[in-house]
């Protein structure tokens, strides 16, 4: 297990969202291990390695030789049976797929995306943009945080309620209060109705985290449809940019491209490629594996 400054060491030089080690452990529980250059979260039924090499220069983020000793470090130290690698390519050390399994990305336990960056100053918006941005300013007000409030929480069960998500996509929403309480990085930005004749409501809000020295991160973002006027989406994401400059972090990681809609918002903003995301999982087999299936051989041949 991690000391309290190694934590400090992770968060600070954080360049994706999975090396917040406050954020994860307050979403899956899971115990933060470094291995080698790369941070691990470990349950008894799984290991998640991180595949960024904590370490300078930038470029040492694609350092193939640094993953292929934290995965075998992981390998070795960690007896979970399942291991899950999140990282720019495919480890060596994953089995090889079959040409069946290589024409289905869930079946091969391999799913690619890539994180999208902005620079931070953010570059200019464009005018639609910009119109954008005055029309919600004109109808919303936006105000920062560390706490939710049951409008808050209505809008995350509006969203759990209306998606088909995975279950451990699912904990994660549930359990964003207790990564707001409990990670002093974190910051809410709300947006509320500008409605003279009716008490404030909650057109949206989003989540942003400002652990890292270098790196802002664009968390999470809920509006609601009905109350949420053209723009509040925008407005929200560019005031954390505009705190991210405020506090001298060089870039937001707006995360991953997930489907063609987010991939639109956050690319009419100017985001890049930052960094490509290979996640490849394998089950393991159980030490001894080979020794026990021999002898099992051994004795169905037995008289």
């Amino acid at each position: 297990m991690l000391g309290p400054e190694r934590l400090d060491h992770v968060a600070a030089d954080a360049v994706v969202p999975e090396q917040l080690v406050c954020y994860v452990r307050a979403v899956a529980g899971s115990t933060p291990r470094l291995f080698d250059s790369c941070l691990g979260y470990e349950t008894p039924d799984d290991l998640v390695l991180i595949g960024y090499p904590l370490h300078d220069p930038p470029q040492s983020l694609f350092d193939e030789q640094a993953l292929s000793r934290s995965v075998d470090l992981a390998l070795e130290a960690s007896p979970a049976p399942k291991i899950t690698v999140l990282a720019p390519t495919r480890p060596q050390q994953a089995p090889a797929v079959t040409t069946e399994e290589t024409s289905s990305d869930k079946s091969s336990g391999h799913t690619q995306d890539a994180y999208l960056a902005l620079s931070i100053p953010a570059p200019a918006p464009n005018q639609k943009l910009r119109n954008l941005l005055r029309r919600a300013g004109r109808e919303v007000t936006l105000d920062q945080s560390r706490a939710l409030d049951q409008e808050h929480l209505a809008l995350i069960d509006r969203y759990l309620e209306c998606r088909d998500l995975e279950p451990g996509t699912r904990l994660i929403f549930r359990n964003i209060p207790a990564y707001v309480q409990s990670c002093p990085g974190s910051l809410v930005v709300s947006a509320w109705l500008n409605r003279s004749d009716d008490p404030p409501r909650l057109a949206g809000f989003t989540l942003g985290d400002f652990t890292s020295l270098s790196t802002a991160f664009y968390m999470f973002a809920f509006r609601d449809p009905d109350l949420a006027p053209p723009g509040t989406a925008d407005l929200l994401l560019h005031a954390l940019l505009q705190e991210g400059e405020k506090r001298g972090q060089i870039r937001m990681n707006l995360g991953l491209g997930i489907n063609p809609a987010i991939r639109y918002f956050k690319q009419k903003w100017g985001a890049e490629i930052f960094l490509p995301c290979v996640e490849t999982s394998w089950e393991r087999r159980p030490r001894g594996w080979l020794s026990q299936m021999q002898k099992w051989i051994s004795g169905s041949k037995s008289p």
